[in-house]
């Protein structure tokens, strides 16, 4: 193991094999510095916010199981009223609350280390919101990129307030969408 800035023929080795090593050193005392940094942050957040970041991680691994083995024709069944939308308006506290999730979905793929893309993070916060009793509704968008390829994307409302996938929606076209709607009953 070679030493930032021990000198080179000490050691006996070749320059470019000291400089590989010197780059692995930092970037691991980066990573661990980083890692720990996100601890600590976690660490220091309310319980309430910890559970559902907690909640989101585990979750978005279940569904992004779920979303590679199942047909999407069988879990469209479980995402809510067919081409429906829930209401624009939503009392303030459940606004808050939708908010804090949407957060804690988006924050907690980030961290997965499976694929936690659009279409995940919007199952994860539509079922996040359901137990909690709260309308929102799910879109799924086509649109072309920049090679003009075809490409989807997910995204997730509450209210006027887009929770997950809001950057970028704009260049999608809504082709379909599926809302849970106040007193209606969703499994």
């Amino acid at each position: 193991m070679v030493f930032v800035g021990a000198p080179i023929e000490k050691y006996d080795a070749d320059d470019k094999n000291c400089k590989k090593d010197e780059i692995l050193l930092l970037n691991k005392s980066y990573v661990k510095g980083l890692l720990s940094r996100k601890l600590m942050a976690f660490f220091h957040l309310s319980r309430q916010e910890q559970g559902l970041l907690f909640k989101a991680f585990c979750l978005s691994g279940v569904v992004r199981l779920v979303v590679l083995v199942l047909p999407f024709r069988w879990l469209s069944f479980f995402l809510g009223t067919h081409m429906r939308e829930s209401p624009w308006e939503e009392n303030d506290t459940a606004l808050e609350s939708a908010a804090r999730v949407g957060h804690a979905v988006e924050t907690a793929s980030q961290y997965t280390p499976w694929e936690s893309k659009c279409l995940v993070q919007a199952i994860v916060g539509k079922i996040m919101l359901r137990r909690l009793g709260i309308a929102s509704t799910l879109y799924l968008g086509v649109g072309r990129d920049e090679r003009k390829d075809l490409v989807a994307h997910a995204w997730l409302r509450c209210g006027e307030i887009v929770l997950t996938g809001g950057q970028g929606r704009d260049r999608f076209t809504v082709v379909s969408n599926f809302a849970d709607l106040p007193g209606e009953q969703i499994n």
